[in-house]
């Protein structure tokens, strides 16, 4: 049934329409761009005060203003650096139809695993069978030899699974697969009912009838077949599933007393334990089966064995879950398989500590008590707290828990989940919507991500902030990640992109933060104060070459080679992006100040005589031609070109700043271009910019040489701009030294020592829990 009410239902309903995800960036944003909008707005009244109610000029520069405080670039930085991460990812073979999903993983803190096909290796081996002898109702001894067996154990292998044959291809569940080429069946081409299989007698043997099929439902985690046996007449049903629902069909008479134990010592032993039941219907005709239930053909039915699978470890899985560990990010399973597989498996990958204690907790059903074991001695625990409370050298507890999915149920139910969830490492026995519940749980304390392989996880997947599949089937279409090699280093590879693109994203944003702050905090409010303004090519070198390469090479910057302890920021107005911009836009408001200090006390310099009242400010491409304007465009670029460079750091989660080619190639060629124009005599490239430049006859009259291309006359009393070639190199010099006090600020303060002591005198108030 897929009702919207029935277990499959909901799980096609929450694969549809997941939870809500918010972002702390995104809520974050919002005031951003308030208080943005409020300092836009504060600029405009100072165009008021200074232009004395020009309406046409007031509306130009406040709706300037406003592009530049909220610039349009700042989306675009933030899309680009997903972009170039997703462009990473492919490369690696993980792939994204998400990429906003991108930031969201740079901030992972809990990390759920399926076991089968993504901690383990996604095809079972055969291990063996064990069967029930009928005559004493004991298990035989253990053999790796499906021939070994009786007649009808060989049966329900060949018979109970959903295998076909698609042009000599096996296409099925993998156990199936599995199972079905152990029995060294053979499919029918032409059946006569719903399948066929020649057992692997042959033809003479007879062929075995599937007349009717109830597939795997995880709910009941069992299948069952009916098959009419050629050779004989007789129409059996056989099931197959988990060892703890086979045994609930069986007639108890058939069921050996030590099946419990060993099944187990089975599991844990790190084997996958199925069992099969069988009996045989007191009918003749194969059509009169449409009239039985599933419940009636399976009731009463008879042990017949074991089927045991090997479920070995991936050889990259170990060393992913110890970087994901290295990274403080928790890692839990979350699987359909058996709690002592589950703890078998999680103890050789490292998940759980070999020396630590594992407890149990299982119950019938949810409306029973969980009770606990020790899986090492499986003795009952009453009590779990005096062994929650032994505390390691780490400071957290030196014990594990593990819980069924039924118990899992009671424990929501009753809800003493609350305080234990954080505390259980494994979760077994666990339904698709289990799977679902249990992510939701765990995303109300952090951000999740989960990974799978399979259709059981879908919903999981699809719930979870971040989801990747190590799967091209159904469980890739609905996670947002995927990853074609299906090695769970994906995920390692997953967290090291997405903080890297986290961090270059914060980055850009802080980059173009204080290229407004820059722009209307110095160059708006002295052209405003001094009827100056930059010249067109200086704006259009700013915006359309300075911003975006910058932007482009700050995104470029590869990731980390290990997982940090500490995760990149997403708190725009959090103390680290505070300080960081804060202080970089408190200095350069400091030096852009003492820069006009210094020139009024220069010698050389004439003042731009002016009413700001009077001046058409419409005509703002001749406010350039002064030395006032000069000496704001060689600090205000330089200090655009900085703001790049000096939040280009951040090795604990990029690559050294070093290693950004694209950053140094860049800010090389900008820091040469304007420094050239800054120190060279009158030139063609300065005269572009009306910098160091002037009207061609005043040139020749202070002893250069007459220009040979057309500089159109200057828009002054002395006719040029050109600085004294010593006052050059100590303009030059004080630019360098902005540069460098920013530099500093960012390396020691904000990204150093200053930051390293505040962490430990102060920490913020995180996630604490067992890695």
């Amino acid at each position: 049934s897929t009702g919207t009410m029935s277990e499959k239902g909901q799980l096609v309903r929450q694969i549809l329409f997941p939870s809500r995800i918010s972002f702390i960036f995104n809520e974050q944003m919002r005031i951003v761009v308030f208080i943005l909008i409020l300092y836009a707005i504060f600029v405009m009244g100072m165009a008021v005060y200074f232009y004395k109610g020009d309406v046409a000029v007031i509306i130009f520069y406040g709706v300037f203003a406003l592009s530049q405080l909220v610039s349009p670039l700042l989306p675009a930085a933030m899309v680009i650096g997903q972009s170039i991460a997703a462009s990473r990812l492919r490369r690696k073979q993980i792939f994204c139809i998400d990429p906003q999903r991108i930031m969201i993983a740079g901030k992972v803190q809990i990390f759920c695993f399926d076991k089968t096909g993504t901690l383990t290796k996604e095809g079972l081996e055969f291990h063996g069978g064990q069967i029930v002898e009928p005559a004493s109702t004991t298990f035989a001894s253990f053999t790796e030899d499906p021939a070994a067996t009786n007649a009808l154990f060989r049966q329900a292998m060949a018979s109970c699974h959903t295998v076909t044959d698609l042009n000599g291809q096996l296409i099925g569940n993998p156990v199936d697969i599995e199972q079905f080429r152990a029995s060294k069946a053979a499919i029918d081409p032409a059946p006569k009912y719903i399948d066929a299989v020649l057992t692997a007698g042959g033809s003479e043997k007879g062929k075995l009838h599937i007349v009717r099929r109830f597939e795997f439902v995880h709910a009941r985690a069992s299948m069952s077949v009916v098959v009419l046996d050629e050779a004989t007449g007789k129409i059996h049903v056989f099931i197959k599933g988990s060892f703890e629902r086979v045994k609930s069909v069986c007639r108890a008479g058939s069921v050996p007393r030590n099946y419990d134990s060993v099944c187990v010592n089975l599991a844990y032993a790190g084997c996958y334990v199925l069992a099969f039941a069988h009996k045989t219907l007191d009918v003749t005709d194969p059509s009169s089966i449409k009239e039985f239930s599933q419940a009636e053909l399976e009731a009463d039915c008879d042990l017949l064995g074991l089927l045991v699978f090997r479920n070995n470890l991936k050889p990259d899985t170990a060393d992913a879950i110890a970087e994901l560990k290295r990274g403080s990010t928790r890692t839990v399973m979350i699987t359909g398989d058996n709690a002592l597989t589950g703890v078998f498996i999680a103890r050789e990958c490292g998940m759980v500590p070999q020396r630590n204690r594992v407890l149990l907790g299982e119950c019938r059903s949810p409306m029973e008590e969980v009770k606990w074991v020790d899986v090492d001695t499986m003795l009952p625990v009453d009590d779990i707290e005096p062994y929650l409370d032994n505390v390691g050298f780490d400071g957290f507890t030196t014990t594990e828990l593990a819980v069924s999915g039924t118990a899992f149920e009671r424990l929501c139910a009753t809800g003493a989940i609350d305080s234990l969830l954080l505390k259980i490492r494994i979760f077994a026995r666990m339904k698709p919507m289990n799977k679902v519940d249990c992510v939701e749980a765990h995303m109300k304390y952090g951000i999740i991500a989960m990974c799978g392989d399979g259709g059981n996880d879908c919903g999981a997947l699809r719930a979870a902030h971040v989801g990747i599949a190590l799967s091209d089937a159904e469980a890739s279409v609905v996670s947002p990640f995927s990853s074609a090699d299906r090695s769970i280093n994906s995920c390692v590879e997953l967290l090291r992109e997405s903080r890297a693109s986290l961090a270059s994203s914060f980055a850009n944003f802080a980059a173009l933060i204080c290229y407004g702050q820059v722009m209307c905090g110095m160059v708006k409010m002295a052209g405003f104060y001094f009827a100056i303004s930059l010249t067109q090519n200086m704006w259009l070198l700013i915006d359309g070459v300075i911003a975006t390469s910058l932007m482009l090479a700050i995104s470029m910057s590869g990731s980390a080679k290990r997982l940090d302890k500490y995760r990149p920021t997403s708190r725009i107005l959090g103390p680290q992006m505070l300080a960081s911009v804060g202080g970089v836009v408190m200095i350069n408001w400091v030096f852009s100040t003492m820069a006009y200090v210094w020139l009024f006390q220069q010698e050389w310099f004439r003042c731009n005589e002016h009413a700001t009242a009077e001046v058409d400010v419409k005509k703002w491409w001749l406010l350039g031609d002064n030395y006032e304007a000069s000496i704001l465009s060689f600090v205000s670029t330089f200090q655009f070109i900085n703001n790049g460079f000096v939040f280009n750091y951040g090795y604990l989660y990029r690559a050294r700043w070093y290693k950004n080619y694209a950053m140094l190639l860049v800010w090389g060629f900008l820091m040469a271009f304007i420094s050239y124009m800054l120190l060279a005599d009158p030139n063609q490239v300065g005269c572009a910019f009306r910098l160091n430049c002037g009207t061609p006859s005043v040139l020749e009259s202070l002893g250069y040489k007459k220009p040979t291309w057309t500089i159109e006359a200057y828009n002054n009393p002395q006719g040029h701009n050109v600085i004294p070639t010593g006052s050059r190199y100590k303009l030059w010099g004080y630019c360098l030294g902005n540069m460098a006090a920013t530099n500093f600020w960012q390396l020691f303060v904000v990204n150093g020592p200053v930051r390293n002591f505040l962490r430990k005198r102060k920490p913020l108030d995180r996630l604490r829990t067992k890695l």
